[in-house]
């Protein structure tokens, strides 16, 4: 019996395939099938999705498109950023129109509603100097200004120099050559004028000392009331806890939100006293209640010396 070939045909035209060849044939397909996943891997999306089409217009199509995407996408993200900014400033806007009401609030709590009689009671007083004798180092009274409890002037006077003015002082004071050869008051009815108008009245003012020395007149320290000597308006400058008076603009500005004595701008008699009007009104109870316990201190104390004097 002849045995015929695994790999040769049979005489009825059949290809008969031997073990060997199909084997052969199964490692053929797997490799190709590790190729085909391999160049897929390799591929960008973008070029899966131009080899989705044949016309290559198509894919440039689908490629600008994307383009467009992403320009959409950061034109939303830069619409979003403004919108977010836009969101900040309104809510900064808000906190900033509740913190003024706030303080208006706070301000109308503390403002005492006075009656007119009452009212009358109050003048602050401020003077501007110039400087006469050598080195203009003297200092005369050439402008006086009262103010009442509502900021209104009452008297407004340049007062005529009786020496020869060596500095004006205009830098500070605001007084020139021109406003002085114009002035009619003379210094004793300047200082006639101003106490007659604060007898019996609670004097205001930064600094009252030097204004009452300047115009040789005097007044009741139970009746003054110089902010410049409130202690809650002090300072401790040293480590001694001693307190020392601050100026009057760092006053307004910190307490009244006013800006007064500007920087390169003469000083205006009418603003400094109208300042220490108001910095008086805001805390005018609690200053009256301290002025009340040293007036009844002082009077204990003068009780005690009279008695013990009747003692002796």
């Amino acid at each position: 019996m002849t045995i015929m070939p695994q790999d040769s045909i049979n005489t009825a035209g059949i290809k008969v395939v031997g073990v060997n060849q199909v084997e052969t044939e199964h490692k053929r397909r797997r490799q190709h099938r590790g190729r085909r996943r391999v160049n897929n891997k390799s591929i960008s999306p973008e070029s899966n999705i131009c080899s989705a089409f044949d016309d290559s217009s198509t894919c440039a199509t689908v490629s600008s498109s994307s383009d467009d995407s992403s320009t959409s996408m950061s034109t939303t993200t830069t619409t979003r950023s403004l919108h977010q900014e836009q969101y900040k400033n309104q809510r900064q806007q808000q906190r900033r129109e509740k913190k003024n009401q706030s303080s208006r609030k706070k301000k109308q709590q503390t403002e005492e509603i006075l009656s007119l009689e009452e009212k009358e009671r109050y003048l602050a007083l401020d003077s501007e100097m110039v400087g006469v004798g050598e080195g203009g180092i003297k200092s005369s009274v050439a402008r006086v200004t009262l103010v009442d409890w509502d900021g209104r002037i009452v008297w407004d006077e340049f007062v005529r120099q009786e020496q020869e003015v060596t500095d004006y002082r205009t830098f500070v004071s605001g007084i020139t050559p021109l406003d002085l050869e114009d002035a009619v008051v003379t210094i004793d009815d300047c200082r006639r004028k101003v106490q007659a108008m604060i007898v019996n009245k609670v004097l205001v003012g930064h600094a009252l000392k030097n204004d009452l020395r300047a115009l040789n007149i005097s007044h009741p320290w139970h009746a003054t009331r110089d902010t410049a000597k409130y202690d809650p308006f002090m300072k401790t400058r040293f480590d001694d806890n001693i307190l020392w008076p601050r100026k009057l603009k760092e006053l307004a500005l910190e307490n009244l939100n006013r800006k007064i004595q500007r920087e390169g701008e003469p000083h205006s008699a009418y603003e400094d006293a109208a300042a220490a009007m108001d910095l008086y009104r805001m805390v005018r109870r609690k200053w009256e209640k301290v002025m009340d316990y040293k007036m009844r201190k002082t009077q204990e104390i003068e009780e005690h010396k009279l008695s013990h004097k009747f003692q002796l």
